[in-house]
C-alpha cells in the first residue's frame, strides 16, 4: 500500500493542505521548524486511524487554532493496483471509502476492517510503535508493548486461537490485581486483601491504644510537668545563642565586603599602574619610530625589503649566468686558436691558389694531354677545402662575437641593478644594505614594542577610560568606608572564634531539636489526653472483630494463590510457544542493526515478554542494553527493531514507513549504509521521511516542499 496524496482542511496549523507522494522514498521538508512536518505527520494518522465521532480530547486538539469549526481529511492511496480515496468530515461526523469501481463504504466500522486488511493493523498506536518513527520517539515502544506482543503471538500461533494465552493471562492478572490492589500503595478504591488488612491493621490498632491508653493517660500527665519545665529552659537558651550567632553572622558579612573592597581597590591600583606603565613604553617606542628618517611606515619599509631583496636574487641570477658565458668565451677562444690551420686554409689567397690549380686543370685537358686531368681533381678538392675552411673560421668569430655581447649587456645590467639598488637606498636614508639591515631590525623592534603596548592597553582597558577606572577606584574607596562604619563596638566584642562559633551554631542546632521535641511531646501528651474514651468492654468487642478478620484474610489469600499458581503455569506454556517469535525478531534486529552499523553489531537478544533488549559488544566482552551504548548506537538498534516489528507483525502487508527524521544520531558512514539499505527497502514499501535538511534529496524519488504550496494559518 503507498499513499498518493494527502489534503488536510482546518487541521491544526493548515488551513488548506495538499500534498503529493509517490512510491519509493518520499522527502518532506521546510527550511526551519514549525513549519508543519509534525502537523502533516499526524494528519496522515489522523485520516488513516480516527473515527470522525469520536469525543476524545485528543481528536478535537487537532482543530486549527482560532477556528471553531472542526477538520477534514481526505487520503488516496493505491493497494494491489487499485485506487482508493478516503475522506473524514470530523465536522459532520462523517467518512466514506471509494473504490476504483466506485465501490463506497460509509460506516466507520465497514471501513475500519477494509483499512485493517490494506494496512495490516487497525490499532494506530501499534502503527506508532513499528512503521512511524520520530526522532524524539526512537526509543518508544513501551506505551505499544501490549499491542506488540498480542501482535507478535498471533504471528506464532497464527491468529487461530479463539482466545490468546495472552488474553487468559491478562484476565487472571486482572482478577490478582484486583484482588491485591493498594497492597503495594495507596488505592482510591482497594481490593478485597488490601481491604481486609487495613481493616485488621486498623482493628489492631484500635486494640492497642485501648489496651494501653488508660496507663498512658496517666503517666502522660506526671510527664508534662516535667516537659512544661524543660521546654522553658530550652527557649531561653535558644534565643540567646541565637542572638549571638546572628551578630556573628552579620559581622562575617561585614568583614567579607571589607576584605572584597580592599581587594578591589588593590586590583584598580595593580591596574592604574600597569596603565601608565604600558603608557610609557608605548611613548619610547613611538619617539624611537619617529627617529627613523626615511623609513615611514611597516608597508614602505617592507616595500624597501621586497625590493632589495629581488634586485639580489637578480643580481644573483646575472653573476651566475655571466660565470657560465665567460668560460664559454674562454673555451670558443680556445677552439679557435686550435683552428690556426683552417683560419690558413681559409685565407683569400688560399681560396686564389685553389682556383688557379682548378682553372689550369680545366685548360689544360681542354688542350694538352689527359693527365692534366688530375690537377682538375686537385684543384676542385682544394676549393672546397678552402670554402669549408673559411665558413668553420666565419662561425668561430661570429660565435665569440655573440658571447662577448651578451657578456658586454650582463655587466651593462649589474650595473642597473647597482644603480636601482642605490637610488632604494638613498630613499631609505641609507649608503649599505648592511646599514639597511641594521636600521630595518630597529624599526620592527620598535613597532613590535609600540603595537604590543597598544594591544595590552586596549585588553587592558577594554571599552574603559583611564577616568572611568578612576572613578571605580574613588566608589571603592566610598563603599569601603561605608561597610566599615558598620562594623560597631558591639558586633567586634561580641566576636567568636571559629571553633567557638561552630560549637554555638551545634548548640543552637541541638536546643531547636530539644524545643521541638518538647513542644511535640507536650501537644501530643495533651491530645492524648483529651482524646481518651475507650474501656474494657470495648477492648473485647476488638478481639472478636480481630478473629473475625483474619479467618476472611486467609481464606481470600488462598484464592489468589490458587490465581496465581494457573498464571504461572500458563505463562510457562506460553513462553515455550513465543519462543519461535522471539528467535525470529532476533534474526530480523540483527539482519538491519548489521546494516545500520557498519557490521560492529551483529547479536542480539530479545525478550518479548517484556520488550527486553541485549546487544553483544565486543569492546565490552558482554551483553549489554541498548541505552548502556552510545546515543546512536541507541537509534540504530530502535530503528532496527521497528523495522523488524514491520516484517513480522504486518507480514505480507505493506504500511508506508514514516521516518520523522530519526538519523540525527548516525555519523556519516552509517548513515550512508542506511540510506543505501532504505532505497532497497523501498521497492517493497513506500517511505516518508520528514526533515530539516538536505541530507537525504539524492535518494528521494519525490520531495514535498512545505514552505512553497501550502497555506498555513
Amino acid at each position: 500500500m503507498w499513499l498518493t496524496k494527502i489534503e488536510l482542511k482546518n487541521f491544526r496549523r493548515f488551513r488548506d493542505f495538499q500534498a503529493q507522494f509517490s512510491p519509493g522514498i518520499n522527502v518532506v521538508k521546510g527550511p526551519l521548524n514549525e513549519m508543519g512536518k509534525s502537523t502533516l505527520l499526524e494528519g496522515i494518522v489522523v485520516a488513516l486511524f480516527h473515527n470522525p465521532r469520536s469525543t476524545a480530547k485528543e481528536v478535537k486538539d487537532y482543530v486549527a487554532w482560532g477556528s471553531a469549526r472542526q477538520y477534514r481529511t481526505s487520503i488516496e492511496f493505491e493497494d494491489e493496483g487499485k485506487r482508493y480515496l478516503l475522506e473524514k468530515d470530523f465536522e459532520k461526523g462523517t467518512v466514506r471509502l471509494i473504490g476504483d469501481a466506485r465501490e463506497e463504504l460509509d460506516t466507520f466500522k465497514q471501513i475500519a476492517e477494509e483499512m485493517a486488511e490494506r494496512l495490516g493493523t487497525r490499532s494506530d498506536r501499534l502503527f506508532l510503535c513499528s512503521c512511524c518513527i520520530r526522532q524524539s520517539q526512537v526509543t518508544e515502544v513501551s506505551s505499544g508493548k501490549k499491542e506488540i506482543s498480542e501482535s507478535l503471538e498471533e504471528v506464532v500461533t497464527g491468529g487461530r486461537e479463539s482466545t490468546l494465552a495472552s488474553q487468559v493471562l491478562q484476565k487472571l492478572d486482572g482478577k490478582i490485581a484486583d484482588s491485591k490492589k493498594g497492597l503495594d500503595k495507596l488505592a482510591k478504591n482497594p481490593g478485597i486483601l488490601a481491604g481486609l488488612k487495613n481493616r485488621l491493621q486498623d482493628a489492631s490498632r484500635k486494640y492497642n491504644e485501648v489496651k494501653d491508653e488508660v496507663s498512658r493517660v496517666e503517666a502522660q500527665k506526671i510527664e508534662l510537668v516535667a516537659v512544661n519545665k524543660q521546654l522553658a529552659q530550652a527557649k531561653e537558651g535558644y534565643e540567646k545563642c541565637r542572638a549571638l550567632l546572628e551578630k556573628n553572622k552579620q559581622r562575617k558579612v561585614i568583614e567579607a565586603a571589607i576584605e572584597r573592597l580592599t581587594k578591589d581597590y588593590g586590583g584598580v591600583e595593580e591596574l592604574l599602574s600597569s596603565i601608565k606603565k604600558h603608557e610609557e613604553d608605548f611613548r619610547k617606542a613611538d619617539e624611537a619610530l619617529g627617529l627613523s628618517e626615511g623609513f615611514g611606515d611597516k608597508q614602505q619599509v617592507s616595500e624597501f625589503r621586497r625590493k632589495l631583496d629581488d634586485i639580489q636574487r637578480r643580481r644573483r641570477d646575472i653573476e651566475k649566468d655571466l660565470a657560465e658565458r665567460k668560460e664559454e668565451l674562454a673555451g670558443a677562444r680556445e677552439k679557435s686558436d686550435r683552428r690556426r690551420l683552417v683560419g690558413s686554409l681559409g685565407s683569400g689567397k688560399g681560396i686564389t691558389a685553389a682556383t688557379a690549380i682548378l682553372t689550369g686543370g680545366i685548360i689544360g685537358t681542354l688542350i694538352g694531354p689527359l693527365y692534366l686531368l688530375s690537377l682538375v681533381v686537385v684543384g676542385a678538392a682544394s676549393l672546397a677545402i678552402t670554402i669549408w675552411a673559411k665558413i668553420a673560421l666565419i662561425g668561430d668569430k661570429t660565435a665569440i662575437s655573440g658571447v662577448e655581447q651578451r657578456i658586454q649587456r650582463m655587466k651593462e645590467s649589474l650595473n642597473e641593478l647597482d644603480r636601482e639598488e642605490q637610488e632604494l637606498l638613498t630613499k631609505a636614508r641609507c649608503s649599505t644594505v648592511a646599514e639597511f639591515d641594521d636600521r630595518e631590525k630597529h624599526f620592527h623592534h620598535w613597532l613590535e614594542k609600540k603595537e604590543g603596548a597598544k594591544y595590552r592597553l586596549e585588553g587592558i582597558l577594554s571599552r574603559k577610560t583611564v577616568q572611568d577606572i578612576e572613578g571605580q577606584k574613588s566608589d571603592i574607596t566610598r563603599k569601603l568606608a561605608v561597610e566599615e562604619k558598620k562594623l560597631t563596638d558591639d558586633l567586634i566584642d561580641t566576636r567568636l572564634g571559629p571553633q567557638e562559633y561552630v560549637e554555638s551554631e551545634r548548640e543552637v542546632q541541638k536546643l531547636e531539636a530539644v524545643r521541638s521535641e518538647l513542644e511535640d511531646g507536650r501537644r501530643d501528651g495533651m491530645a492524648m489526653i483529651k482524646a481518651a474514651k475507650h474501656d474494657a468492654e470495648g477492648q473485647v468487642r476488638l478481639e472478636e472483630e480481630l478473629e473475625n478478620l483474619k479467618e476472611a484474610l486467609s481464606h481470600e489469600e488462598r484464592k489468589v494463590r490458587v490465581y496465581e499458581l494457573a498464571r504461572e503455569l500458563i505463562s510457562m506454556a506460553r513462553v515455550e510457544v513465543l519462543s519461535s517469535a522471539d528467535e525470529a525478531l532476533e534474526g530480523e534486529i540483527q539482519r538491519y542493526f548489521a546494516v545500520f552499523t557498519n557490521g560492529k553489531y551483529q547479536r542480539v537478544r530479545v525478550n518479548k515478554e517484556d520488550l527486553e533488549f541485549s546487544v553483544y559488544s565486543g569492546e565490552k566482552g558482554d551483553w549489554a542494553k541498548p541505552e548502556e551504548l552510545s546515543g546512536g548506537v541507541v537509534d540504530e538498534f530502535y530503528l532496527a527493531f521497528r523495522l523488524a516489528l514491520v516484517r513480522l507483525i504486518f507480514g505480507d502487508k505493506r504500511p508506508p514507513l514514516i521516518l520523522d527524521d530519526p538519523f540525527v544520531n548516525f555519523d556519516s558512514v552509517r548513515l550512508a549504509n542506511t540510506l543505501s539499505f532504505l532505497k532497497t527497502l523501498a521497492t517493497d514499501y513506500q517511505i516518508i521521511i520528514f526533515t530539516l535538511s538536505d541530507s537525504y534529496d539524492e535518494v528521494a524519488d519525490n520531495i514535498v516542499l512545505l514552505n512553497k504550496d501550502e497555506r498555513p494559518l
